[in-house]
């Protein structure tokens, strides 16, 4: 009993964790376009030019699709057990009972 409250009480944690406020969203989006733009300086755009503007379009479609990258793969990737006993899930490999 006391692994289920522990582990419930980890869940609740992790799930907690992971939300953020619209303020630290904000935050992060203004910390990426400044990172962006910090990005197009360095590789010699002007800001307020139509290529200054290209650029950030560019960096953001690029991070996109990385995101959508690793979202198919974590899509694509088996799960790490065949199911919950031995031969439940077709294996590879024939399940023995002596």
């Amino acid at each position: 009993m006391k692994i289920a409250k522990t582990t419930l009480s980890l869940l609740a944690f992790l799930v907690l964790a992971a939300c953020t406020s619209p303020q630290e969203q904000a935050a992060r989006a203004a910390a990426q376009t400044q990172a962006d733009s910090a990005e197009c300086e360095r590789l010699g755009f002007t800001p307020g030019t139509e290529a200054f503007a290209n650029c950030q379009l560019k960096l953001k479609e690029i991070r996109a699709q990385e995101q959508n990258t690793q979202a198919l793969r974590r899509a694509q990737t088996p799960p790490p057990f065949w199911g919950p006993w031995p031969g439940y899930y077709p294996h590879p490999y024939p399940y023995r009972r002596w």
